[in-house]
């Protein structure tokens, strides 16, 4: 009767599992279909942005390329009412890098073969092209930007190299005709609006593409205009680059569909960062361009702790449901030994399977953003956000806005002095505007430079002048050498997956509240955090692996106004931070910590396997005395490499280990001297098979109560 009703509960837990487990199940499909929905909505957002600012500037560019070539065939001009012309076209629109009339043979006057002049915003001045060579001959790339758009109509042509002005170009030409007389609709020259392509990348990082995203521009031909890699820019086409690099066969068929002029999205692993991304592609149709652009999924959905806690259950009603069903095939008939040890190996093989899902998941997850600090700052837009916040701030406040210095920083020396205790060693650099004067003090301050530092030493190592250009300000950029030793508040309760993150503030030397410091952007090669911006690829700290890096910015109030009197010292002062994250190489600590427990463990079963019914001790206590000493040493070597106030996960190992050790001894004590039939089954075989799942069920439970 009793074994009926044990396999009619048995059934019963086990539908109930299996009902909770569709259920979680169906949940979890519509969470994922709602979570990819977001993803993909997002992702073809942010690029038809992107296709849409383009578009709009390209298509103001043409108008004002055609309104001179409309002035230039209806018009005779003097070559001076010609230089202010392309003067003030230029200066129009901001992102234009120059504008260049260009005459045929004996077009612009009966003496002068050829006329060209070319403002240059960049340099504020003008270059006559036609001493330098015939832009008339075709068949040269050297030419093209002139003799295709001469004869084949108005055109973006493909980028070319300016050798003058070291930068990558892309033009657009527009003719101009004769407004009348006998060569009347006849080609008289071309007006050519030049930009530079490293304008393009800017205008991709005006865009929000979160901490690791990035975009790229293509010409008709697949050439980039704009790529993260500046090096790729003018000199690499799409298909070279898709076919040479790592990417899955789905993003380079995305590519020949981008060269094709079809738009999509596609979804895809990306190994290198080891997570789901998306590349969406499009076209702009004023030029015939394409623009692509590449997301990450921790970008647009920052929290993963919902879908980790989905798959953390999915995973643990799978495997209880999993011995439900073995509970019921073995309850047909009376247990042997052999199933007896099938089902501990079993459960124990879920119970370690479940335990890996969880650290894997909480090893690849990011920490939570901390309250005060802002995002990771990788383009100019939120820089600009942030300045215009602390300008109206200030206004209400009626005091004199701060000025923004562009501040940069290199790390080349990084070493981890104690648990708390980093030594830094680099470069430093601030471009102070020469319009400020002397009214800012340059030079910077670690305010978390420690007390004790052995080592804190910030000199400068150069000072130069650039001086202002047509729509750029002149600055004065001097750099500093430093080598400091800064105490940092780590926190060390999820080591051994702990996200160390090294945040370094960088304050003004200027207490006054005069200078607001911000990232110099401009400076860095990439920006995206998870190129490592600012970091030397030199640096390697033993056991971790650097992420990522980046700036940001947080506010600090004081309580104190520093002897200045009034509210001076105790507003909310602007902080700039730059960020590098660590991550542990999961390997060392477990070899290190985690196999002096498997050992005991293992030597613990078998002095289990190996004790017989006896009268006499067979040293159970001396044997269990050394584990236990064993174990204490390594809990103590430990807590010397992790100087923390609070109780880390893996000394939850040692307390459960601690626990085994002592229920194992009086397992042995109470079998071996016969002091009780509860374990004679079997000759103790209930408890044997318990040992390695109770071990593992106890550290499940912790690991669950930590992270989840």
């Amino acid at each position: 009767m009793g074994h009926v009703l044990l396999k009619k509960i048995l059934y019963l837990i086990g539908l109930a599992l299996l009902i909770l487990l569709a259920w979680t199940a169906y949940e979890f499909s519509v969470f994922s279909a709602d979570r990819t929905q977001h993803l993909q909505t997002q992702a073809i957002t942010t690029t038809r942005q992107l296709r849409d600012e383009i578009s709009n500037l390209l298509t103001k560019v043409t108008d004002e390329g055609k309104r001179l070539a409309k002035l230039f065939g209806e018009n005779n001009y003097s070559a001076k009412e010609v230089r202010k012309l392309l003067k003030e076209s230029s200066l129009s629109i901001a992102e234009i890098q120059g504008v260049t009339a260009a005459f045929e043979p004996f077009a612009f006057d009966k003496e002068t073969k050829l006329f060209s002049p070319y403002y240059d915003k960049g340099s504020q001045s003008f270059l006559q092209i036609e001493e330098s060579y015939d832009y008339t001959v075709a068949g040269s790339s050297k030419t093209a930007w002139y003799t295709d758009v001469r004869d084949h109509g108005m055109q973006w042509v493909e980028p070319y190299y300016g050798a003058a002005g070291g930068n990558w170009y892309v033009d657009l030409g527009v003719p101009f005709t004769y407004g009348s007389g006998p060569k009347s609709e006849k080609v008289r020259g071309t007006i050519t609006v030049s930009f530079l392509c490293k304008d393009f990348g800017q205008q991709i990082h005006e865009i929000s593409l979160g901490r690791t995203g990035y975009g790229i521009i293509t010409s008709p031909n697949g050439i980039f205009l704009a790529h993260p890699d500046p090096d790729l820019v003018g000199k690499s086409s799409l298909k070279d680059w898709a076919s040479a690099s790592d990417h899955p066969r789905e993003f380079n068929r995305a590519c020949e569909k981008l060269l094709a002029g079809e738009t999509g999205l596609i979804d895809y692993h990306d190994d290198k960062d080891n997570q789901r991304a998306l590349f969406c592609y499009d076209q702009i149709v004023v030029s015939g361009w394409g623009i692509g652009m590449s997301f990450l999924e921790s970008d647009l959905l920052s929290d993963k702790k919902q879908i980790n806690r989905r798959y953390v259950h999915l995973s643990i009603l799978g495997s209880l449901l999993l011995v439900c069903v073995l509970a019921i095939v073995y309850s047909f008939d009376e247990l042997d030994r052999g199933e007896i040890w099938r089902l501990s190996a079993i459960s124990t093989a879920l119970l370690v399977a479940n335990i890996f899902l969880i650290g894997r998941l909480e090893h690849q997850s990011e920490r939570p953003k901390i309250e005060h600090v802002s995002f990771p700052v990788t383009d100019y837009s939120s820089v600009q956000r942030f300045v215009q916040q602390q300008h109206k701030r200030a206004e209400e406040l009626k005091r004199p806005p701060a000025i923004p210095i562009p501040t940069g920083i290199h790390i080349q020396r990084m070493d981890f002095q104690d648990s708390y205790n980093l030594n830094v060693g680099g470069t430093i650099w601030q471009k102070i505007p020469l319009d400020a004067g002397d009214s800012v003090l340059p030079g910077i301050a670690f305010p978390q430079t420690s007390p004790f530092a052995e080592a804190s030493l910030i000199e400068e190592s150069y000072r130069q002048k650039f001086e202002g250009k047509e729509g750029e300000e002149g600055y004065l950029l001097i750099g500093w050498n430093y080598r400091v030793t800064l105490q940092l508040n780590f926190e060390y309760s999820d080591f051994p997956f702990d996200k160390r993150q090294i945040d370094i503030e960088v304050q003004p030397a200027d207490t006054l509240g005069k200078v607001m410091l911000v990232p110099d952007l401009a400076s860095y090669r990439q920006t995206t955090p998870s190129s490592v911006p600012g970091v030397a690829e030199s640096i390697v700290l033993s056991g971790n692996e650097i992420t990522e890096s980046f700036f940001n910015f947080s506010t600090e109030q004081s309580s104190t106004d520093f002897g200045f009197g009034a509210e001076l010292g105790r507003n909310q002062v602007p902080v700039l931070h730059f960020n590098v994250h660590l991550r542990r190489n999961l390997l060392n600590v477990f070899v290190t910590y985690l196999i002096p427990i498997v050992v005991a463990l293992m030597m613990i079963f078998i002095l289990l396997i190996a004790c017989r019914k006896t009268t006499e001790r067979q040293g159970i206590i001396e044997s269990m005395a050394a584990f236990i000493f064993v174990l204490i040493f390594s809990h103590i070597d430990l807590r010397k490499e992790v100087v923390t106030g609070e109780l880390i996960y893996l000394e939850y190992f040692y307390f459960v280990t601690y626990g085994m050790v002592l229920l194992t001894t009086f397992n042995l004590m109470a079998y071996t001297l016969d002091k009780t039939k509860l374990f004679d089954f079997n000759e103790n075989q209930v408890y044997k098979a318990f040992y390695f799942p109770m071990f593992f069920f106890a550290v499940l439970i912790v690991t669950l109560v930590k992270f989840y």
